[in-house]
């Protein structure tokens, strides 16, 4: 559901003092994200092959394999962005091959062309060449693992991983949920609880809701 549609649900609690029920499925949330295909087909009457073998219409939109086996998706969807892309990996053969010219002609050889980046890339460092397309203008964006997340320097910049109290009075990271609310995220509620520690208030809690409807 949009955030704007979400709106008066959130408000209406305050406005009447009655709640409604908010649901989002997870099955209804995976069909939203694959409703462009599915109008495609109604439109068209052809079912659009799996995303990995379908015709791109970029030449460089792909994750590739660097040096140290470290992974960097890059993307480069015009002319120009494929030009800087070059010179960014000092290959001025690829500029001057005129079988790449334009997206067109780099799209009807992309496995080739694929292969032959592949080839340059893996001698770069991704953390050198991310600077390097940073600086350019070049879209791109590291492949990490859920382990290597919890340094990732976005997820701290924007506030998203914070400190949460444990049990035995030590601390661990945790993510927040990815909302702001009033220009604000909601942060950690309150300690990780100790087994049985807030059972009583819990089950009096929902005593009283149950005795209230």
């Amino acid at each position: 559901m949009a955030p704007l549609a979400c709106w008066p649900l959130l408000r209406e609690r305050e406005q009447t003092g009655q709640g409604q029920e908010v649901q989002s499925a997870l099955f209804e949330n995976c069909v939203f994200l694959s409703s462009q295909h599915m109008q495609q087909f109604q439109m068209t009457g052809e079912p659009p092959p799996p995303m990995p073998s379908r015709v791109s219409a970029w030449s460089v939109y792909d994750v590739f394999t660097l040096a140290g086996d470290e992974q960097l998706f890059i993307g480069a969807v015009n002319d120009k962005q494929w030009l800087t892309l070059c010179r960014v990996l000092e290959c001025p053969d690829l500029v001057q091959d005129p079988t790449l010219q334009t997206n067109a002609q780099r799209v009807a050889v992309r496995p080739a062309l694929l292969v032959r980046l592949g080839e340059i890339l893996k001698h770069h460092k991704a953390d050198e060449l991310s600077l390097k397309l940073e600086a350019a203008g070049i879209p791109y964006a590291p492949i990490v693992r859920p382990d290597q997340l919890v340094n990732d320097p976005h997820l701290k910049a924007s506030g998203g991983l914070v400190p949460m109290q444990l049990e035995d009075g030590g601390t661990t990271d945790v993510v927040l949920l990815p909302l702001t609310m009033g220009g604000r995220r909601p942060g950690v509620r309150q300690p990780l609880a100790k087994v049985g520690e807030h059972t009583k208030e819990v089950l009096s809690s929902l005593l009283d809701h149950l005795l209230v409807m």
